[in-house]
């Protein structure tokens, strides 16, 4: 088993294989590549054993930069597991960032890259225009000459490190540099790599708490606000993300409810806003012959909870008074009833005032109490 097929076996299970090339991975590794199934220790399986189509020959790469397999099929010169720049392999994999090797490489401090090493053909050796620049003296024109070394005072091209001049100086503490001081993207103003957990506030982040939970006061380093969709327990009730009064969560992430002035479609038909319950509005349900609740203004006379009409009274009651089905009218009745202490209308006995006692006419006027 070759070097490269070594290292790729020992790191199937989750580490870079630096700078291994794509076709020295053990293809053992994966018998059944091609199948269209993930098995084993395959990256991938589009269903091919075709390289440069996003999977391996071999389903050991999905031939993306930085992903620490060299794909010769994605034309990659290098690949060192990042897609970061000035350490070594180059952001895009297509550069191992060397002075000489033809590509600019403008993040190592190159102002030229003839593709060699020799001085006076218009680049330096060291890939400067200037070709002073790299002699360790600080010539007409020169910031700095670290002799072509990167230092926390130089660059290489003889300039001193500002961050957002394009140039990364790791030294000087540059994990990063665009060439902005845009906080808004991946490399903020003070060229720090922006990466939400890391407990140092940096690029637009409002808040690091170095967690990415969503149900505390800051949320992916943003601070909590009703309406970014996600529930701050024990201040919101609800977060859905809108400002729709007629859901089920309002616009201040609150719970809708009866009484808040907002009608809850499916769910309401009225809101306003108080508890009165001789009124238009019920408990946000329009007041209706039936719902127990007298409506004065609306015509009821009065309203028992029902809509249909009692032709009797119940026991002990010599005057009882009885809603109609359209709660317009109050029906007064009177007796005969059970418990005036007469035998009537079929009851079985009658003790009056006794009834419902043991040993006298139970309550239903239908038998004697036991």
């Amino acid at each position: 088993m070759g070097r490269f097929a070594l290292v790729a076996l020992l790191c199937v299970a989750g580490c870079k294989v630096p700078n291994a090339h794509r076709e020295d991975v053990d293809a053992s590794l994966s018998e059944s590549c091609g199948d269209g199934v993930l098995n084993g220790g395959e990256i991938c399986d589009d269903g091919n054993t075709s390289d440069g189509d996003g999977c391996a020959a071999n389903c050991l790469s999905d031939e993306s930069c930085g992903n620490g397999v060299i794909d010769d099929a994605a034309t990659e010169t290098c690949d060192d597991g990042n897609s970061l720049a000035g350490d070594g392999c180059s952001a895009d994999c297509k550069s191992d960032e060397t002075c000489g090797n033809g590509v600019l490489d403008t993040i190592t401090g190159e102002s030229c890259d003839d593709g060699n090493s020799v001085s006076n053909d218009g680049c330096g050796k060291n890939c400067q225009t200037n070709e002073d620049c790299g002699n360790g003296q600080v010539n007409p024109g020169e910031e700095c000459d670290s002799g072509n070394q990167f230092t926390v005072a130089c660059d290489p091209n003889c300039t001193k490190p500002v961050c957002g001049d394009g140039t990364r100086n790791i030294p000087a503490g540059e994990e990063c540099d665009d060439s902005n001081t845009n906080n808004a993207d991946a490399c903020d103003a003070m060229c720090r790599v922006v990466q939400c957990g890391n407990l140092r506030l940096e690029g637009t982040e409002t808040c690091e708490d170095g967690n990415t939970k969503t149900n505390d006061a800051c949320v992916n380093c943003h601070d909590a606000v009703c309406g970014d969709t996600y529930r701050w327990p024990g201040h919101e009730d609800c977060d859905d993300g809108n400002t729709v009064q007629t859901d089920s969560c309002l616009n201040n992430c609150n719970d809708a409810s009866c009484g808040d002035t907002f009608i809850w479609q499916g769910q309401e038909t009225c809101e306003d806003g108080n508890s009165i319950q001789t009124d238009a509005c019920v408990f946000c349900k329009a007041a209706r012959c039936g719902d127990g609740y007298r409506y004065i203004a609306g015509g009821e006379a009065c309203d028992d909870g029902n809509t249909t009409t009692e032709s009797a009274c119940t026991y002990g009651t010599p005057t009882c008074t009885r809603c109609n089905a359209t709660c317009t009218v109050v029906l007064a009745l009177t007796g005969p009833y059970c418990g005036d202490g007469a035998t009537s209308n079929g009851e079985a006995c009658d003790s009056g005032a006794n009834n419902g006692i043991t040993g006298f006419c139970n309550t239903s006027c239908s038998g004697i109490q036991p």
